[in-house]
């Protein structure tokens, strides 16, 4: 190594010799006194990887520069980290912290959100002060809002497990920024958040936040937030109903009377379907619409539900575990129909909008599960007298775990893990076609969002899957895998940083457009300071 590859670097008292020289620590920040914690989080950025350094309360981003070097930015992230997520574009990360807990004095740090840009350099954003110590975060796929509320495991004396925390991603800090929302509760605490797209509702068009508690729904009004929640009770008497999950309807583009919510019932084989209506010409309410909550029968438990269009009309979908059926329920009569699916199918999903309506405008829908070794393709394009147009069934050799979208030019693929990740299959949704692609071991899959490749990894190996010719290319690298990311490098190329989490963390770079050991770049050490 030479000395002007060895950076100095120095944590809890270590002192490195070289060339006769002793570098000692010295004055430094308090950051190289941390111990290191094992159990490190990292996340992919659209221009660099982060690794949150808990112990220290920071987070250390890794740009590429166009020579495949790191260059890594260590930002203050707040003391005692709590989660973090990105956005859905790559473009922000999101660090919870809980600040010094119990907090005695008034110098003591409290809690916050820090919001840091994916910037050339990266930095921070935004500090949002938090009045309580919270753990759960969600993210609004449009990335307008972050919500912060209680998780499962936050103990602070005094807890108000339904006030949500809205903070505006667009704005800084402010007085009404981040904005605290009590929820009526009716013994519940939320449990999962769903933003909605724009819905067109009486009032004039919105977005909603549908929270789920234990045994209730609440719709937020993303677009006034001083506006009183609707809450939907779903349980009246001494059973507690649980949402376990939603689905949401815009319905007739040319109505506003029409948008519909499903609400999943653990355990229970009734649906609720929730209409939003105008109000009554004598009703006084703060709100503009109203929600009507009606009660539809699907058979059985189902395990995913979906909204559907079918030449006649809007159906609510539902799967129901062991069942060879899919089951229509319109949602304005109550009607159910069922298809003959020739399988038991767990999971669905719509690919209209890449593989094209039926002749009569009606979806298209994806069905697999994780007990089938099949997969089907269901054309919803007729319920008059047959209630289905076709239904095309394609075996795998394994059953599927998980599924992958893949980003543009090649949206019409998906990626299929088979349950046990040994195998994945290429499945092409214009041409219904499966092409298998095998591992020896269970492999991670991350896909580049470009789109145009997948990386397969475990163990100290890493294959390059190239989705367009389906040709792999293989690598050996020389310490196991922690987790990988597709990035965009300073000069516009790309780069792949695959993190390594022996030692103090370390990394392998490579040019992700053609990767070569021959042309990579290993960093040991990166929680202290580095050494290529």
């Amino acid at each position: 190594m030479s000395n002007k590859n060895m950076i100095r670097w120095c944590r809890a008292g270590l002192v490195l010799a070289t060339v006769g020289t002793t570098l000692g620590c010295g004055e430094r920040d308090e950051i190289w006194d941390a111990h290191i914690d094992g159990n490190v989080v990292a996340l992919g950025l659209t221009n660099a990887a982060a690794i949150i350094d808990a112990p220290a309360n920071r987070a250390l981003l890794l740009p590429v520069n166009g020579d495949k070097s790191l260059a890594p930015t260590s930002l203050s992230i707040g003391k005692s980290f709590a989660a973090a997520k990105t956005t859905v574009d790559g473009s922000r990360l999101m660090v919870l912290s809980l600040g010094i807990v119990p907090r005695r004095t008034a110098e003591d740090e409290g809690p916050s959100l820090t919001v840091i840009a994916d910037t050339t350099p990266p930095s921070v954003k935004h500090r949002y002060e938090l009045s309580d110590p919270l753990s759960g975060i969600a993210i609004d796929p449009e990335s307008e809002f972050a919500v912060v509320f209680a998780g499962a495991s936050d103990t602070s004396f005094v807890q108000n497990p339904n006030e949500l925390i809205f903070v505006e991603l667009g704005r800084g800090p402010g007085a009404d920024n981040p904005f605290p929302k009590t929820l009526r509760s009716f013994g519940g605490r939320p449990q999962e958040l769903t933003f909605t797209p724009e819905l067109d509702v009486p009032g004039g068009a919105r977005r909603l936040l549908v929270v789920q508690t234990d045994r209730d729904v609440a719709l937020v009004d993303l677009d006034d937030l001083t506006r009183p929640e609707i809450t939907i009770q779903l349980t009246g008497g001494d059973d507690v109903l649980v949402p376990s999950g939603v689905a949401v309807s815009d319905g007739d583009p040319e109505r506003d009377d029409d948008t519909r919510i499903a609400i999943q019932v653990k355990g229970d084989p009734n649906v609720i379907v929730v209409d939003l209506l105008p109000l009554a010409e004598d009703e006084e309410s703060p709100q503009t619409f109203r929600a009507a909550p009606n009660v539809v029968h699907v058979g059985g438990t189902p395990s995913d539900i979906s909204f559907v269009e079918t030449d006649g009309g809007l159906r609510l979908a539902a799967l129901v575990p062991g069942r060879q059926t899919l089951t229509l329920v319109d949602p304005a009569t109550g009607i159910a129909s069922e298809i003959d699916l020739g399988a038991p199918f767990e999971q669905l999903s719509l690919i209209t909008n890449i593989v094209g309506a039926t002749d009569e405008g009606s979806d298209v829908a994806l069905l697999w599960s994780s007990s089938s070794s099949k997969i089907a393709f269901v054309a919803l394009g007729s319920t008059v007298g047959t209630p289905y147009k076709a239904v095309d069934l394609l075996d795998l050799d394994e059953p599927v775990g998980q599924v992958h979208d893949v980003p543009s030019p090649n949206e019409h693929l998906k990626l299929l893990r088979s349950t046990n990740g040994y195998r994945l299959m290429v499945l092409d949704l214009l041409k219904r076609t499966a092409s298998p692609i095998s591992a020896t071991n269970a492999a991670a899959v991350t896909i580049a969002s470009t789109g145009t490749r997948a990386w397969l990894s475990g163990g100290s190996d890493i294959a390059q899957l190239d989705l367009g010719s389906l040709h792999p290319l293989n690598l050996k690298l020389s310490h196991g895998i922690h987790s990988v990311f597709d990035v965009t490098r300073g000069d516009g190329g790309r780069a792949l940083i695959a993190l390594h989490a022996s030692g103090a963390f370390g990394a392998t770079v490579l040019d992700a457009d053609n990767p070569s050991l021959a042309d990579s770049s290993e960093y040991v050490g990166l929680l202290l300071g580095g050494l290529r």
